[in-house]
């Protein structure tokens, strides 16, 4: 009996995956880790790692030194249990071989792409409901006032910002009808993050389009560009305004403006608003970073030393957080200056790696530098390389683009 069905069934599970992943964590990781064991087995996650370190090699060598890092920082970790647990869920980003071995066929690649917008699409319709009380959602950051579905308002701009910009490029490749379905669905996507709670998550979201925008309409006119783009900035700072979130934005410019003033203290952490409570995240981990400039506190030794920090200040609320909500400060919280340089080369050498590819041939080639914008920018405001939603999208969209060859330009190696 012929086992070619074996080697068809790890693209059948990445489109499962990609179907589940706004509705169901453990469906969507099921799905995806059966594709991993499966492409390791077959074979094809090793040929999407030769193909990987053959034209794309020093990114793959900054990410081999990132999470490199990551596992020799277990040694000097304030909490090694804590550390194996923040190590294993990195598993996704070993999907990025076999996305690219098996989204290398056209028809797979396509399959994927539409299974991943049909999820998201059908999200769209579970957001509106939920906005409406039809359905009803326990994931914190998600309710009738903030309708982000199973997402939650931190990841949800970020995901809809990603689809969303990717869209708009495939549009611009588009004509008549086609290019109305795709733009429709990005106004609905971007809509719905504008009456999302998460204010980062605009902003994630509207850079995306930017990128997408400036690079397509930097061929039309320059005087059109600037046009459109002041258009486009002077549309989102009146919907901030006046758009549902508007008390949300005046309280964080209140919080921020309020702690520059009189300091960020330890009633912040539970009293005040989430402006605050974030700010008073940054203060204590910055502290704790003085306290360990050079190694830091080692992979998964944050929250240990929050709560030695907070014993030590006489926090009475003893008050514990696992990450500041900023990416580049957890890493220089955990491994110093050089977690802090790693993340910002391997943002550099995954933006720097699009400049190979004509986006103008490929529906695909953007989501290169996309995926690196989405995660560079969100990464001020959460733990992006980190975050279920942010990551997982991030590395299988990464895998996506690396796997077609048609806006490919030239190959440049180590």
């Amino acid at each position: 009996m012929s086992l070619k069905w074996v080697f068809q069934l790890t693209p059948f599970l990445l489109c499962v995956g990609a179907l589940l992943f706004p509705f169901s964590v453990a469906g969507s990781n099921v799905a995806l880790g059966v594709a991993l064991g499966v492409g390791i087995l077959t074979g094809q996650w090793w040929h999407g790692a030769t193909y990987f370190w053959r034209d794309y090699r020093l990114l793959m060598l900054v990410f081999a030194l990132y999470f490199l890092l990551m596992i020799i920082g277990l040694i000097w970790s304030q909490d090694i249990d804590w550390g194996m647990h923040v190590l294993g869920r990195q598993w996704l980003w070993l999907l990025i071989p076999v996305v690219i071995a098996v989204l290398s066929n056209d028809q797979w690649r396509a399959r994927f792409l539409i299974a991943l917008s049909a999820g998201l699409t059908l999200n769209l319709f579970f957001c509106v409901m939920q906005i409406f009380g039809v359905v009803e959602v326990t994931t914190v950051g998600s309710n009738a006032n903030d309708a982000t579905g199973h997402i939650g308002h931190i990841g949800f701009g970020v995901v809809y910002g990603l689809w969303g910009a990717w869209l708009l490029h495939v549009g611009w490749m588009c004509i008549g009808w086609q290019r109305v379905l795709l733009w429709g669905l990005v106004s609905w996507g971007y809509l719905m993050v504008l009456l999302a709670q998460g204010r980062a998550g605009i902003l994630v979201a509207t850079l995306l389009m930017m990128v997408v925008a400036v690079y397509h309409l930097r061929k039309v006119d320059v005087v059109r560009l600037m046009i459109g783009l002041a258009l486009f900035v002077v549309l989102i700072i009146f919907t901030i305004m006046i758009g549902p979130n508007k008390d949300r934005w005046q309280i964080a410019w209140h919080g921020i403006t309020s702690n520059m003033s009189t300091g960020v203290t330890t009633k912040s952490a539970s009293t005040g608003s989430s402006t605050d409570q974030r700010l008073y995240m940054v203060k204590v981990s910055m502290d704790i970073w003085q306290q360990n400039p050079m190694l830091g506190v080692g992979t998964g030794g944050l929250p240990e030393a929050v709560r030695k920090w907070s014993q030590d200040a006489g926090d009475v609320q003893q008050v514990v957080f696992v990450h500041p909500h900023n990416q580049y400060l957890l890493v220089l919280v955990r491994w110093g200056p050089l977690g802090m340089g790693l993340l910002m080369l391997l943002f550099f050498v995954w933006i720097r790696e699009s400049r190979n590819w004509d986006w103008s041939k490929s529906r695909t080639a953007p989501l290169i530098c996309l995926s690196a914008v989405a995660l560079a920018s969100h990464g001020l405001f959460a733990p992006s390389m980190e975050e279920h939603f942010s990551a997982l999208l991030a590395a299988l969209l990464l895998g996506v683009g690396l796997s077609d060859r048609d806006g490919f330009k030239k190959t440049e190696t180590l």
